[in-house]
């Protein structure tokens, strides 16, 4: 999934050419996550990964780098199967 969404990241948010984002950089301190490019990548996750992302959980710390992005999906995929969630 990290390795997913990094793609997704590199080809949907970076400048045409650049790639090779470090799992933990700071998306938001960059500026490689705007609140636009924030809401693409949410419906990305809805969809590619058919879960729901609640409002209430789209805050920075959920999105703050990839490694987190990641945490944050499996956690609410997890939470949505009903199962609980071993990633705090």
């Amino acid at each position: 999934m990290l390795k997913e969404l990094t793609v997704y990241v590199e080809e949907r948010f970076l400048p045409a050419g650049e790639s090779g984002i470090e799992p933990t950089a700071p998306l938001l301190e960059l500026g490689i996550l705007t609140s636009l490019n924030t809401t693409e990548l949410i419906s990305h996750i809805q969809s590619h990964y058919g879960v729901f992302v609640p409002p209430e959980k789209i805050v920075g710390s959920n999105f703050k780098n990839l490694d987190a992005i990641t945490r944050f999906v499996l956690s609410i995929r997890e939470e949505s199967s009903g199962q609980s969630c071993p990633i705090k």
